[in-house]
């Protein structure tokens, strides 16, 4: 019985700028194209660095392959899928956060509500583009955006683990019902947050190796205090809205 030959490997290219590695398969992502994400990719590390405050001499590798379609960061690896590269929608300042600025001890909503958040503020300062994965009009139009989440069922599915701990059932099955509305609201509660208290704060809390201690000692606020007077922002208090009437 003749055993059946696994297919040859997709032939790969390399491109390196400066700190950042690109590898990429030819059959799914021009070397034009890959010299521009990884030109673009060395833009949006310095100034995602900039912006947060950071020194770094960690070197960044970008594996862009035309087989996956979710986007994820190990260690300082960067999965992106090809067709969203060379479609310019790669959430790729959203890895860049995680590898820059892991939140080790964080809960989820903060993690991703953070990288989600320095994504838009990068982009907004010119670093690179927005993948608008999630949201469309980045944090100048996310109070919007999770408004509209907040009045739907699927957002109030998810709501009970905004804040808190933990990740809600089928985030990586169901990412338009589950995984969409969690991002936008962990999103909205960490832009809260930043506006009140500032990026420095969050930087710090990032770093925390016990998160609520740190939120605290940083803020004078738990996260539940945190968690309702973001939700307050969003549904004011009966007496407020009788008054306007």
């Amino acid at each position: 019985m003749k055993r059946k030959l696994a297919p040859p490997a997709p032939a790969r290219g390399v491109i390196r700028s400066g700190r950042i590695t690109v590898e990429f398969e030819l059959s799914s992502l021009g070397r034009d194209a890959a010299r521009a994400f990884a030109a673009l990719a060395t833009r949006g590390v310095r100034e995602f660095e900039q912006y947060a405050g950071l020194r770094s001499r960690t070197r960044l590798r970008f594996v862009v392959c035309g087989g996956t379609h979710i986007s994820t960061a190990r260690a300082r690896t960067i999965l992106l899928p090809a067709y969203r590269v060379a479609s310019r929608s790669a959430p790729y300042l959203h890895e860049i956060a995680h590898v820059l600025l892991p939140c080790r001890h964080a809960p989820p909503w903060f993690s991703e509500g953070l990288a989600c958040y320095l994504e838009s503020a990068v982009s907004e300062r010119g670093g690179g583009y927005d993948s608008h994965l999630f949201s469309s009009d980045g944090n100048r139009g996310l109070d919007a955006h999770a408004a509209r989440w907040l009045a739907d069922p699927r957002g109030q599915r998810v709501l009970p683990f905004i804040g808190t701990r933990g990740l809600p059932p089928g985030i990586v099955a169901d990412r338009h019902n589950v995984a969409a509305p969690f991002y936008v609201l962990s999103h909205s509660l960490v832009k809260y947050l930043a506006d009140q208290v500032g990026i420095a704060a969050l930087i710090r809390l990032a770093r925390a190796q016990r998160f609520a201690a740190e939120l605290r000692r940083v803020t004078e606020k738990s996260a539940a205090a945190w968690r309702s007077a973001w939700l307050g922002y969003f549904v004011p208090p009966a007496s407020s809205r009788r008054a306007r009437h």
